[in-house]
């Protein structure tokens, strides 16, 4: 028999997808500024078509009868009716938009100019300026893409080489929600089976209890799933950061100039006075595909000025957080006079440098003792470290994780980290104590809120605004 008046143990869970908060029409300038050939400024919301209207007549826009995603030539006008530009007037109506509500974009010619004045006459029609990351968080709430979804395309733009696009790209394709809805949707049966007993009793609740062989096996497969998931997220910063890897040892061992060697340009002051580098300098390096942020860093050594030992305390801190460190000492130093210094828990390379001013005899030496001899004045080496480099961050690993759209954030790693964690809980819980259908209902509900949080199935505005703070405005 139903019980009367049951009530749903689960915590409810907000979806937002689907509804917009705003009802007001946004615009910004789409595109970067400077000098250019094209400049996009984008209107979107309910009132679109009227403020682009106002600008580009009824003959571009006629008031019945608007052919979404046909650009037409128009000439804008601002309320005045003086001239601000001729261009394109593309609209787009919901919900076939990015947005998902009517938009309208003026193509204008480029420069700051034009864009600012039709920016400016969209303002006077009605429109307000758009915040940073406006246009894709109503994406978001209008159901065109999940929050993950909407993460890729800031990693997009963000993109400094070829393998984060990539790994942008298959997540905004949905690469990292296909693979959380996937572990979802059987914890979602689930609930629904566990909730679907609590409004019964007696005899009838028996006939739809869950099994505790059925819920273990639920769990267990949820559980593995979120491990591989989880397997993936450090290699998925690698991908969307780049590789850090950080050039370590004395004063005067090499470093600024094995630094500017495997860049191939003068990024760090060079001198043969020791202490010269006093802090921390980064450059990018591609290569094999994968990105590798270099830091080149103050000299380590027991003596020092008061600005130097900072600068050495702060390569010490940026070793330890490094994915790769490269511990350099001349080719005449002992194999054992750099070990002290190397930083627990990290990837370490040793480097041999200067091989342009010893002899072969300590150039194979350096070679048996596991140590890459290189010369950044002669290029001795270059290619091996490179390799090497390679070698030790597994580079098809992270092409596979970018092929399969992982590019997740720290947020999302604690996410499925913190489900992973109650479902070990949750899976202890079932198999020692036997726990109610009622204990495991409400838990399980807290997992799939963690798990909702990834995708944007759960959200809150504090979410909302800590996720589009790294956008632009315009996009």
């Amino acid at each position: 028999m139903r019980k009367q008046g049951a009530a749903r143990r689960a915590a409810p869970f907000h979806d937002g997808l689907g509804m917009s908060t705003t009802n007001d029409t946004i615009v910004a300038i789409a595109t970067a500024t400077g000098e250019a050939g094209l400049a996009i400024v984008r209107l979107s919301g309910p009132g679109a078509l009227d403020v682009a209207r106002r600008l580009a007549g009824a003959r571009a826009l006629p008031r019945e009868g608007v052919r979404s995603h046909l650009a037409r030539a128009a000439t804008l006008r601002d309320a005045t009716g003086e001239v601000l530009d001729h261009g394109l007037v593309l609209p787009m109506l919901a919900p076939r938009s990015y947005t998902g509500e009517d938009v309208v974009e003026f193509h204008c010619h480029g420069g700051a100019l034009c864009a600012r004045r039709v920016t400016g006459a969209c303002r006077d029609a009605g429109a307000r300026p758009a915040g940073p990351g406006e246009f894709t968080r109503r994406a978001f709430l209008n159901g065109r893409l999940s929050l993950d979804q909407a993460e890729a395309v800031a990693d997009l733009i963000h993109a400094e080489d070829e393998l984060a696009a990539r790994a942008a790209l298959r997540q905004l394709r949905g690469g990292l929600r296909r693979d959380v809805e996937a572990i979802e949707r059987p914890l979602l049966d689930l609930l629904a089976r566990l909730e679907g007993g609590l409004e019964f009793e007696g005899d009838d609740a028996a006939a739809v209890a869950v099994p505790r062989a059925g819920l273990l096996a639920v769990l267990d497969a949820a559980l593995a799933a979120l491990a591989l998931l989880l397997a993936d997220a450090d290699a998925a910063r690698r991908v969307r950061e780049g590789v850090h890897v950080v050039l370590l040892g004395a004063p005067n061992a090499g470093k600024s100039s094995l630094f500017n060697a495997l860049l191939s340009q003068e990024r760090a002051l060079v001198d043969a006075e020791p202490g010269t580098t006093r802090d921390v300098v980064a450059a990018r390096l591609h290569h094999g595909g994968v990105s590798f942020v270099l830091h080149d860093t103050a000299g380590l050594r027991s003596d020092g000025g008061r600005v130097e030992a900072l600068g050495m305390a702060r390569a010490r801190e940026a070793a330890a957080s490094a994915d790769v460190v490269l511990l350099l000492s001349e080719l005449s130093a002992t194999s054992g006079s750099d070990v002290a210094d190397a930083p627990a828990g990290v990837v370490v390379l040793k480097v041999a440098t200067k091989a342009d001013l010893a002899d072969p005899s300590r150039r194979e030496a350096a070679r048996r003792e596991g140590r890459l001899v290189t010369s950044a004045h002669g290029g001795t080496g270059l290619d091996e470290l490179r390799a090497a480099l390679l070698a030790a961050v597994d580079g098809e690993r992270l092409r596979e994780v970018a092929d399969l759209g992982h590019a997740f954030h720290e947020r999302h790693r604690h996410r499925l980290a913190a489900a992973r964690e109650e479902l070990a809980a949750l899976r202890d819980e079932v198999a020692l104590r036997a726990a109610p259908a009622e204990v495991a209902a409400g838990l399980l509900a807290g997992i799939l809120a963690e798990l909702g949080e990834v995708t944007g199935r759960v959200f809150s505005e504090n979410l909302l605004g800590e996720v589009f703070a790294r956008f632009c405005v315009g996009k």
